[in-house]
């Protein structure tokens, strides 16, 4: 068997042919689709990036505002707790101070009873005393 030249060009033809034909409706489609799918995922991928570089940027102030929010939570924490011991402490001055009245107006009270009781208790005491020397003596005591 001879290789000739002419059965070389003429095999080769074929295969020339379908391979661009090939190239045409395969290839060249299905390399412009991956070109693009590869473009699209480069592009998702920056899109990506940039959302997470947002994402993070909105975190940091959040976190931000929540702190401010708490300085001014434990600040007005901190003012409420101070309001409530003045309150307090006015409250049981005026408590102390009706307390007070109180027991000064029972002590005034007291006193008077007792004297009364004491000038009560004196004359009793004088009228018995009389009643017991003129049982003792047989005969009524005068008022001197």
């Amino acid at each position: 068997m001879e290789i000739s030249p002419d059965l070389i060009a003429l095999q080769t033809l074929p295969f020339l042919v379908v391979v661009a034909g090939l190239y045409f409706i395969i290839f060249k489609p299905m390399l412009a689709m991956l070109a693009e799918r590869e473009k699209n995922i480069h592009g998702y991928r920056k899109e990506a990036e940039l959302m997470q570089e947002e994402v993070d940027s909105k975190m940091n102030e959040l976190e931000e505002k929540l702190n401010e929010a708490r300085a001014e939570a434990m600040a007005e924490r901190a003012r409420l707790r101070q309001e409530s011991l003045a309150m307090e402490q006015e409250t049981l001055q005026q408590a102390r101070g009706r307390a007070e009245a109180f027991l000064e107006e029972a002590r005034s009270t007291l006193d008077e009873e007792r004297a009364a009781a004491a000038v009560q208790l004196k004359e009793t005491a004088e009228v018995l005393s009389k009643q017991i020397a003129g049982s003792v003596l047989g005969r009524a005591v005068e008022d001197n």
